[in-house]
């Protein structure tokens, strides 16, 4: 009866501290039409935590492309706009919607293996820190969509 009753108390002991988890969905993935002989696109997305734990977004991927990576876009002090890969993640805070949008963060798709038409649906895997991989989908809208009302 000893034996059994420390592995019972430690087991007890900690229920009461969960740690902090993350709970991500993504919604409104949306992307632009390209024309042919585009190589890259931009898609953009909203990765909802509801959870209580921070969460981090890592790398993306997704059989449109060859390659697919998670972009900032900074402006420098000459007025200049540049994309920048974030080579550390994104951070995902608890109780947050993070919306990547055109100007701002992005996945950016280079290498496309065929043009993005209208209609199309793309599947993008996220791979999370916490989280695992997580598949969004991602329509592909009329070339001059502000998108995030047509995505949804």
């Amino acid at each position: 009866m000893i034996k059994f009753a420390l592995p019972l108390a430690l087991l007890l002991a900690g229920c009461g501290n969960d740690p902090a988890l993350p709970d991500l969905k993504t919604a409104d993935g949306w992307s632009r039409e390209t024309v042919p002989g585009q190589a890259s696109a931009a898609a953009y997305l909203t990765v909802i935590n509801n959870g209580t734990g921070v969460d981090r977004l890592l790398t993306v991927s997704s059989d449109a492309a060859a390659h697919a990576m998670v972009h900032t876009t900074m402006t420098t002090d000459q007025g200049v706009s540049r994309m920048r890969h974030m080579a550390d993640g994104l951070p995902i805070p608890p109780k947050t919607a993070v919306e990547l949008s055109p100007g701002r963060t992005h996945i950016m798709l280079s290498g496309l293996k065929q043009p993005l038409r209208r209609g199309q649906k793309l599947t993008l895997e996220l791979r999370f820190e916490k989280s695992g991989s997580k598949l969004a989908t991602v329509k592909v809208l009329d070339p001059t969509s502000a998108g995030l009302q047509e995505a949804r």
